[in-house]
C-alpha cells in the first residue's frame, strides 16, 4: 500500500509539474502532499499512521534528486 501511494505521488508530481510550467515544481509537489496528507486523515486510524509515513517520507529536494537520477538512466 505503501509503495504504490508513493508511486501515485510521485506520478501525480510528474504530471502537474509537466501540466503547469509556470509555477514552481517546489510548490506542485509540496501542494500534492498536501493533499495527500489530507486524504490520509481521512483513513482509518489503522492506516492513517503508515499512510502519513509515506507522504512525509521524501522532501522535495530528496525527490529532486532522485528524479535526476531516474531521468539519467
Amino acid at each position: 500500500m505503501v509503495s504504490n501511494m508513493k508511486k501515485l505521488l510521485y506520478g501525480m508530481a510528474i504530471l502537474a509539474t509537466l501540466s503547469a510550467p509556470a509555477c514552481s515544481q517546489r510548490t506542485w509537489y509540496e501542494g500534492l502532499k498536501q493533499s495527500h496528507r489530507n486524504e490520509c486523515n481521512k483513513a482509518p486510524p489503522s492506516a492513517r499512521e503508515e499512510c502519513l509515513k509515506a507522504v512525509d517520507g521524501d522532501s522535495y529536494d530528496e525527490y529532486a534528486r532522485k528524479r535526476q537520477e531516474e531521468m539519467k538512466k
